[in-house]
């Protein structure tokens, strides 16, 4: 992508370097060795981490998928399938995670992939603008305790660029993975966007790499995933110039791109996405409903996320700051304070997508966030059923995860061919 020569006035809080420029060189010689950093540091606490996932993998979760088989065969509320397989041990395996097995097993196993998939790494510092930390109804600027970065390093990887591409026209996707904030891209997710490549050939493929929440160190917790997610998402309208712009998220992603327009609102910003596809957003990070944890109880033997893992992300995303209360926060916990007036401004200016499962852990804050977001779109009809795809007995990130190199097959999966059809109006 080349990148554009007459930005407007956002980009100037960018520090962008040229080729020649010792900040580049020196920015990205940091950035790689705080990669390699990550993969490689304290070898025996990877081994030692990955000898407890590997006997709990190979003990726990065969003796749990047999039991979950044979329930759903003896309670015979469902015909019983390898789909139900499938749910059973991703369930299960994120049941015996905990966050060192994340730091120190599989993001250093995601990460080692990286190099297999993706050309070298963008890195972007963004200075903040002052307009953002000034305005009243940014309170993750208001909020003093929660000491927000006013410099932020971010970085993300071209998957693909289309030949011939032209950012003032063609479209870009820009995809913020699940995961928790907690975990690096994993393999499924680029399956999805190979098939998403073949689909759109003349559509550019942007992946945002956050810095992830696997790690004691509060300086990298909330809100440093929401400011580096804007930050992609400015570099990729304001500097290389990109115009029609989609962005899309699952799971945490979903809570990524959700908050991103809602950062944008808050700050009065002028440049939009032109389409935002939450596919299994995290609506509510930190918060449930008052008879929602026995719902999520019932609903998990269907889903492939447990409740547990539910929890421990939540505590990992904002982590340990007794200085504040996360239950009234608008970034934390979307649907929970969902400001109708805010999201009215932002349902006139770009399309909102929501898709989920009805047998998915989130499938109860979902249902709410999408009938909010119904209410708020009264009069207007920005945001209607054809808005809300709810996949019948679909499971958490079903879309992601239903992969097939067959794209005729690929294509016509309901959830799939929704989204498509989104992306394409």
């Amino acid at each position: 992508m080349s990148r554009n020569t007459d930005p407007d006035s956002k980009s100037v809080y960018y520090r962008r370097f040229q080729d020649n420029e010792p900040n580049e060189v020196e920015l990205s010689k940091d950035a790689r060795e705080n990669d390699a950093t990550f993969r490689w540091s304290a070898l025996h606490l990877h081994l030692l981490h990955g000898l407890k996932f590997i006997t709990l993998l190979l003990t726990v979760v065969p003796v749990c998928i047999f039991f979950d088989s044979m329930k759903i065969i003896v309670q015979r509320k469902r015909r019983f399938c390898l789909d139900h397989l499938n749910r059973i041990f991703l369930r299960q395996s994120s049941w015996i995670l905990d966050e060192r097995i994340c730091q120190y097993v599989l993001n250093p196993l995601f990460v080692c992939l990286y190099p297999s998939t993706f050309s070298n790494p963008t890195y972007v510092r963004y200075e903040v603008p002052i307009e953002d930390q000034e305005s009243p109804e940014n309170n993750i600027f208001q909020n003093r305790a929660l000491n927000a970065p006013k410099v932020i390093n971010a970085k993300f990887y071209h998957y693909f660029t289309p030949e011939g591409f032209d950012p003032s026209t063609d479209p870009v996707l820009v995809f913020y993975h699940g995961g928790g904030y907690a975990l690096k891209l994993t393999p499924t997710s680029l399956s999805f966007l190979n098939n998403m490549r073949n689909a759109f050939p003349k559509m550019a493929i942007i992946v945002p790499d956050y810095t992830v929440t696997a790690t004691d160190e509060q300086s990298k917790k909330y809100p440093l995933q929401i400011l580096q997610s804007v930050a992609v998402f400015d570099y990729v309208s304001n500097t290389i110039g990109c115009r029609n712009v989609m962005i899309m998220g699952d799971s945490a992603g979903g809570n990524a791109v959700l908050n991103i327009v809602l950062y944008l609102s808050k700050c009065h910003r002028d440049v939009y996405p032109k389409k935002v596809i939450a596919i299994s957003p995290w609506a509510n990070a930190t918060f449930l409903h008052e008879g929602e944890k026995k719902y999520m109880q019932r609903t998990q033997q269907w889903d492939g996320l447990c409740l547990k893992s539910h929890s421990m992300f939540g505590r990992m995303f904002v982590g340990r700051n007794p200085n504040v209360d996360f239950t009234g926060d608008p970034f934390v916990n979307i649907e929970r304070n969902f400001e109708t007036k805010e999201w009215q401004e932002i349902l006139k200016k770009c399309s909102v997508m929501i898709t989920y499962g009805s047998d998915e852990l989130l499938s109860l804050q979902n249902e709410i966030l999408a009938k909010k977001m119904s209410k708020a779109s009264e009069g207007f009809d920005h945001f209607t059923s054809k808005n809300v795809l709810v996949e019948h007995q679909g499971y958490h990130t079903g879309p992601i995860l239903n992969y097939s190199r067959d794209m005729d097959w690929w294509t016509r999966i309901p959830s799939i061919a929704r989204i498509l059809e989104f992306m394409h109006s």
